[in-house]
């Protein structure tokens, strides 16, 4: 069945999310019984009938764009009681809460106590956009489906996402990302999963957090905000993650693996037994659920996509879904843009890889690359900085340099303050020095790219978000004539 990311959300009673939200009316609606459809945070977003939160910001304070919001056809305004009525706003309701971004939570919290569907909750340290997606396509086989879009994951996101539901679906998965202790276990409590799924514990965010255990207690949060009777999805192996879910029973834990990283000792739900690269098509793999065996041609590459399409699987059999069918919907499994999509550039294989990055992801994606191009074609690596790894930046970014080389690369162009580091490390494992490329500047990198490659060649282009490296991958189109 198709999903419903595009279905228009279910009108809801003002006065309704008033009282969820524990708020008061400072302006009443016009007409008895008025409701909301959906929500947003942003001017430019509104559309008639949605409900507009004037969050403060940083840089931009929401109260300040109430006119535009009014204009646009909100179905109320949401503010912060403290500032009294927004000017210019005539005629539309005005909602006064203590706190608008806790209000909105609130109010996603109650739409979710109505909704009689399943609920998947996904974080992890890297590929839970992808594991979202993927976990999307395989229930799609089973009803119909509301996940994340974008990167609507935040303790903003995620209730924008809930306040856009039909409440008609079967499943929400929902994306949950986290910088901070707590994060997690705000969102959990909002989304009360059925099935939480932790792809994976890294380095990430280790500028905040400080060290990977603190990271596995932060994404641990889920398995403690799981609803009643919820089950844990975790990778086979991890300790800190066995850890933050040793208070459910193990037989509300389904743990995935790849084949050889399978404990001793330890219940396993989802194994990949096989994994065959196969070129820009992505993988063919193997795998057995249980006792099931599954085999899938999944339009993606690397091994560690392997292993998000097993978790994906464990959710399956965690929901007692059929599994054939869930395996089939995750071979026609579609990622946004910038996350593991190949294109042909002039005759070469290019991995879009660069909508974020930490280093367990990105050795992922040059093994995945490297693994891809085999033995008849050359390998080239278009990097950029991996952001927020704190005073480990560094020797994270030699340490990747380095494995390139290792791997079997023919030339490394990078990008960012931290580029040449990343070249250092890749001259000293003996990539020759005239194929690496230290820059600030996207375009630069990308003709290095293009001068050295020919047709038939892979690259991979991945760095963090921040980075914005698509002005790379822009940049080489061109260069190729594309």
């Amino acid at each position: 069945m198709s999903q419903a990311a595009e279905r228009t959300p279910k009108p809801r009673p003002l006065s309704w999310a008033c009282a969820a939200m524990g708020g008061t009316m400072l302006v009443l609606p016009p007409r008895t019984g008025a409701t909301f459809t959906g929500a947003a945070t942003d001017s430019r977003e509104v559309k008639p009938g949605r409900l507009f939160f004037a969050l403060p910001g940083e840089r931009v304070d929401g109260f300040d764009f109430c006119a535009g919001a009014a204009r646009a056809g909100a179905a109320a305004l949401v503010v912060a009681g403290e500032r009294g009525l927004p000017r210019d706003c005539a005629g539309v309701p005005v909602i006064a809460v203590p706190d608008p971004r806790r209000a909105l939570g609130e109010l996603a919290a109650a739409v979710r106590a109505r909704f009689s569907g399943r609920v998947v909750g996904v974080t992890g340290s890297n590929g839970k956009t992808t594991t979202k997606e993927l976990i999307a396509a395989a229930l799609s086989a089973s009803g119909l489906v509301l996940r994340t879009q974008g990167n609507l994951n935040t303790d903003v996101g995620l209730p924008l996402t809930v306040l856009g539901s039909t409440e008609e679906e079967d499943f929400w998965v929902l994306e949950m990302a986290m910088r901070a202790r707590g994060e997690i276990a705000h969102l959990a409590a909002i989304a009360k999963p059925h099935v939480g799924v932790v792809t994976n514990v890294a380095g990430a965010h280790l500028e905040r957090l400080g060290s990977i255990d603190q990271v596995a207690c932060a994404k641990g949060e889920i398995f403690h905000g799981l609803a009643a009777r919820g089950v844990a999805v975790l990778p086979a192996g991890d300790a800190r993650l066995e850890r933050e879910a040793s208070h459910l029973p193990e037989a509300r834990k389904l743990r995935f693996a790849l084949c050889g990283q399978e404990p001793a000792g330890l219940r396993v739900a989802v194994r990949v037994l096989d994994f065959i690269p196969s070129g820009p098509n992505g993988s063919v793999i193997r795998l057995a659920v249980g006792t099931t065996p599954i085999v899938l041609r999944l339009p993606l590459a690397g091994e560690h996509n392997a292993s998000n399409a097993a978790a994906a699987l464990a959710v399956v059999r965690a929901l007692s879904l059929p599994l054939a069918e869930a395996a089939k919907a995750l071979e026609g499994a579609v990622l946004p843009p910038h996350r593991s999509r190949v294109h042909t550039l002039a005759g070469r294989k290019v991995m879009d890889d660069c909508y974020n990055a930490n280093p367990t992801s990105m050795l992922a994606a040059l093994r995945a690359v490297a693994s891809s191009a085999g033995s008849s074609c050359r390998a080239f690596a278009l990097l950029g900085d991996m952001l927020e790894l704190g005073p480990e930046a560094a020797a994270a970014h030699e340490a990747i340099g380095a494995e390139v080389a290792r791997l079997g690369y023919a030339g490394l162009a990078a990008v960012g303050e931290l580029a040449a580091k990343l070249a250092s490390g890749a001259r000293a494992a003996g990539l020759p020095r005239n194929r690496v490329l230290a820059s600030l500047d996207p375009e630069l990198a990308a003709s290095a790219v293009a001068e050295w490659s020919k047709p038939g060649d892979w690259v991979l282009v991945k760095a963090s978000r921040g980075m914005r490296l698509e002005r790379a991958l822009e940049a080489l189109g061109k260069k190729l004539g594309t």
